[in-house]
């Protein structure tokens, strides 16, 4: 546990040069710059460069469960073969995505009342660097490279704040996805770089029939794991895009820019978490310690937060550019920190289950997602999600769903395994 603690503060500090970038980007580079029209398609079409990038962040997350074990025994031959024969699959993965990325983005482009032809194209090049740069961060991160993993972390956030200052000034949309685009492509770079030794290694025969079914089984669980929160992610985003008027959605925009901060604290400890929970299941022993110290951080970080926010959130909207003119969306920071704070608690749990290789969760987490995707659709048709409330009574639901059934779930847990 020691380690781990360690092993989260270095990650936690250096990823919080990435997040010093992403709040530049968030709450001033994109209200800046971006017109308000414009500002509330920016999380939809983030979340369906996410969902373009799903098919190799699934197989990365595979790899690195499967690298994890591998590591732990002391097999590094065996790691290298996975991870050459990983990089063929990748490249195959990369083409299909690519082509049903140049099907599906003009039309989602327009939906979006988007027409920056640029933006669309960086875009794609987002999605193609985001879906190749965990194949080298997880298996740097599954091998507990850490101090490597941070020293990228912090060089790539130099590198897209560079992208941003140059390009958004002059080609604000574009200029936002151009540096999205960057952090990946420099991560590739540098994991490829930090990963050198250990793909100088012999390697060791690795690949047969049994290896290629556990990990094909492992990803086809996590595929689906993974699909079901981002495809509904971008669905909320989709239908509150075009559901409300622009002013709207720019505001919802906004407001999340401060409860998105929660993630700043959840996702290291997320990156840490992972190959000690896979470690631990492995020799036997309970993982529901790491979840429930997790949890209880976050629940902690949110509740001081929202608190801050229901004080002083119209204050600090303003801060923003542009950003006193939405001041009727203040009032839903606090809210939506704490329904942040909620699904970050179920992710903690699912990651975990995920890395022991154990997906009995999936038997409530898939109904829940299809019910609740199904039911937001018919609402938003009918209009009975035609305001920003309704969206976030909506958005509330599901969370403390999640939670409760991760929660029950985790209270099953005998002891050890």
């Amino acid at each position: 546990m020691k380690k781990f603690v360690k092993h989260a503060i270095v990650l936690f500090l250096a990823l919080r040069a990435g997040d010093v970038v992403s709040v530049a980007a968030g709450m001033w580079f994109v209200p800046r710059y971006v017109s308000p029209e414009d500002i509330g398609a920016v999380l939809p079409i983030t979340s369906f460069a996410t969902c373009l990038s799903l098919p190799i962040f699934a197989l990365a997350m595979a790899v690195m469960k499967e690298s994890v074990c591998l590591s732990a025994a002391g097999d590094r031959g065996k790691v290298k073969s996975l991870l050459q024969g990983v990089f063929l699959a990748t490249a195959a993965t990369l083409a299909l995505t690519l082509a049903a990325a140049a099907l599906s983005m003009p039309m989602f482009l327009e939906k979006m009342r988007i027409d920056d032809s640029l933006a669309g194209f960086l875009v794609l090049a987002a999605a193609f660097l985001g879906c190749s740069a965990p194949v080298w961060t997880d298996a740097l991160q599954a091998l507990r490279r850490f101090n490597a993993l941070a020293a990228i972390e912090v060089s790539g956030a130099v590198v897209r704040f560079l992208v941003m200052v140059l390009v958004m000034p002059f080609k604000a949309l574009a200029g936002f996805f151009a540096a999205q685009a960057s952090l990946p492509a420099f991560r590739i770079i540098a994991g490829a770089f930090a990963l050198r030794r250990d793909l100088a290694e012999p390697p060791s025969p690795y690949w047969n029939r049994e290896s290629v079914l556990r990990l094909g089984r492992s990803f086809l669980a996590i595929l689906a794991y993974q699909a079901l929160p981002m495809f509904v992610s971008m669905m909320e985003h989709s239908l509150l895009r075009t559901s409300l008027p622009a002013s709207e959605s720019a505001g919802y925009y906004m407001a999340t820019r401060f409860s998105d901060f929660l993630f700043y604290l959840t996702f290291p400890l997320l990156l840490v978490m992972f190959p000690y929970t896979a470690t631990a299941a492995q020799r036997g022993e309970t993982v529901r310690p790491y979840v429930i110290k997790c949890s209880a951080a976050t629940l902690l970080a949110a509740t001081a937060m929202a608190a801050a926010y229901a004080w002083f959130g119209t204050e600090l909207l303003a801060l923003m550019p542009n950003g006193e003119n939405y001041p009727s969306c203040a009032p839903y920071m606090p809210w939506l920190t704490l329904i942040a704070a909620l699904t970050s608690c179920q992710t903690f749990f699912t990651n975990a289950e995920v890395s022991a290789g154990r997906f009995g969760f999936m038997k409530w987490f898939v109904p829940l997602h299809c019910a609740y995707a199904a039911a937001l659709a018919i609402a938003a048709r009918q209009g009975a999600a035609d305001s920003l409330d309704g969206f976030v009574v909506w958005f509330a639901a599901i969370a403390i769903l999640r939670f409760v059934l991760s929660a029950v779930h985790l209270g099953r847990h005998p002891v050890r395994h």
